[in-house]
């Protein structure tokens, strides 16, 4: 099966799963299967597939994931202030309520990627791939926009 597909379903399984208030579901998705220490001896070896990964640390502030595979990274509430991830692809990851203040995300693929109330000021969006999924309450203020436009003023997505 093709993986947007795969990944698409997944979502819809989640968002029913959380509409109903299954909280033992939302709790296995969410539950953490990597260390920062292990990530970071992963990413020192060179290792760029960190897809579905959810980690038990919420400070990852400047972490290098320029070119990574995140897919589907499960990233709620991190620390990615500073953080590069140009080029990395992001699509279909969760990070809802994260701090990317300051972070590049140059050309990176952020295809339905969810950034409900995350933090974006200072961002780098240049060239991003896709558009995120569900962005309602995400921050942006000097954040520079996929097509190189400033949002200059402070302005919170709704929907």
């Amino acid at each position: 099966m093709d993986e947007a597909i795969t990944r698409a379903e997944e979502r819809r399984e989640l968002d029913r799963h959380f509409d109903t208030g299954d909280i033992e579901f939302l709790n296995r998705f969410f539950t953490p299967n990597t260390s920062t220490e292990e990530l970071l001896k992963r990413i020192a070896a060179g290792e760029k597939e960190f897809a579905d990964i959810c980690l038990d640390d919420p400070n990852l502030s400047g972490i290098n994931f320029a070119g990574a595979n995140l897919t589907g990274a499960k990233l709620l509430g991190v620390n990615l202030s500073g953080a590069n991830l140009e080029g990395a692809n992001l699509s279909y990851a969760f990070l809802d309520g994260a701090n990317l203040s300051g972070a590049n995300l140059e050309g990176a693929k952020v295809a339905e990627a969810s950034v409900v109330g995350a933090n974006l000021e200072n961002a780098n969006l240049r060239g991003t791939i896709g558009s995120f999924g569900q962005a309602h309450r995400a921050f942006y203020h000097n954040t520079i926009m996929p097509y190189g436009n400033i949002c200059t003023e402070p302005y919170w997505e709704e929907g």
